[in-house]
């Protein structure tokens, strides 16, 4: 299927990372097999965060893929990948039980991951800090044409203007010829 990583069944055996010399993962891929969100469970006074299974809502476009880093062993004696390149995000939406929709950016955009030991294998597994950038950027226009870099006043109803024909043509040259 599209947009699915592809996966391995078994595999035998770990990867020596040797300290000082130079590794490079490429073509890393994550598809995550569900989604939990943190949500308030129970009413009243009994109520309590935790977290819950999600449906999905933006079908199969949610992978990551190409992503690429150099591995190393770190002062610690560990492995630490650092995320430099690759489609490290994606604009996600999930549902909770009660119907809310909660969209968000999956990303590991500069993830630095440590994991125990110094080989990897199928078991290891990484953990580690990353910047989520905002589902919505600056450049994000509101269906007005307003937004965080642009500002209100660069808000000039331009696609009613352009639909009239030629009416509309003179004081769209004005507003956007100074």
């Amino acid at each position: 299927l599209a947009n699915r990583c592809p996966e391995v069944d078994g595999t035998k055996g770990s990867i020596k990372i040797e300290k000082g010399k130079k590794y490079k993962i490429v073509d890393m891929c994550i598809d995550p097999k569900s989604f939990q969100v943190e949500d308030e469970v129970g009413k009243g006074k009994q109520a309590r965060k935790e977290f819950v299974d999600t449906k999905l809502m933006t079908r199969a476009t949610y992978t990551l893929t190409g992503i690429e880093g150099p591995l190393t062993v770190n002062a610690n004696g560990d492995l630490e990948f650092q995320e430099k390149d690759g489609i490290d995000y994606a604009a996600t939406t999930v549902q909770l039980p009660g119907g809310e929709r909660v969209p968000f950016l999956f990303t590991v955009k500069e993830l630095v991951a440590t994991a125990k030991g110094d080989s990897i294998g199928s078991g290891t597994e990484f953990g580690g800090e990353f910047t989520v950038p905002s589902y919505r950027t600056g450049l994000f226009l509101d269906p007005k044409g307003r937004g965080g870099m642009t500002g209100y006043d660069m808000a000039v109803e331009l696609p009613g203007m352009m639909a009239d024909g030629a009416e509309g043509q003179d004081e769209l040259f004005k507003e956007t010829n100074k």
